[in-house]
């Protein structure tokens, strides 16, 4: 609550700042994460949506593709119509366009791969973990600190189990 009520007194202020929209939609979601499972929280569903447009309109290459990024991770994770707003083929739309925007950053491969891996498609979830391999040595020596540590630590589970899960999968997939 005090984190959207911040972002309100800045967008008040500035009403075409894409991190006060993003993270209007971002404090949006961890109120409909507290309030899941109801009513109340699936109407949250359209103003996190709302919000992450802003802020993908205003600047989409915000926190290394940020808004597009957590459309497509909105999309991705929502019960579909007519419950919500769920749907693969933006799911896909928005986390393609995250990875095309800032290829460098784990978690835009890390979400693509999860993603490819959960609609069972074994070509694009392999393309997707490559790339995520490819990135990782950059990444580690570029985003280094105390600041990034907890995200190393989600990103390196989340990896390790992304990679088991495709290997389980897809029997026939080469190693990675």
């Amino acid at each position: 609550q005090t984190g959207i009520a911040a972002c309100r007194q800045a967008l008040a202020r500035e009403p075409k700042s894409a991190p006060a929209h993003y993270y209007l939609a971002m404090n949006f979601g961890q109120l409909a994460e507290a309030e899941a499972p109801s009513i109340a929280a699936y109407k949250l569903v359209k103003e996190i949506e709302r919000e992450f447009k802003a802020a993908d309109e205003l600047d989409e290459k915000f926190d290394f593709a940020g808004p597009p990024r957590c459309l497509g991770l909105l999309y991705r994770d929502a019960p579909i119509w007519p419950i919500s707003i769920g749907s693969k083929h933006k799911a896909r739309e928005f986390l393609d366009r995250a990875a095309a925007l800032a290829p460098d950053f784990p978690e835009n491969q890390l979400n693509l791969a999860e993603s490819h891996v959960r609609w069972h498609q074994a070509t694009e979830a392999a393309r997707a973990l490559k790339k995520l391999e490819a990135v990782w040595p950059g990444a580690q020596t570029n985003l280094v600190g105390e600041i990034w540590a907890q995200d190393w630590d989600d990103w390196t589970a989340r990896r390790a189990a992304v990679k088991a899960e495709f290997q389980k999968n897809f029997k026939h997939a080469p190693e990675l």
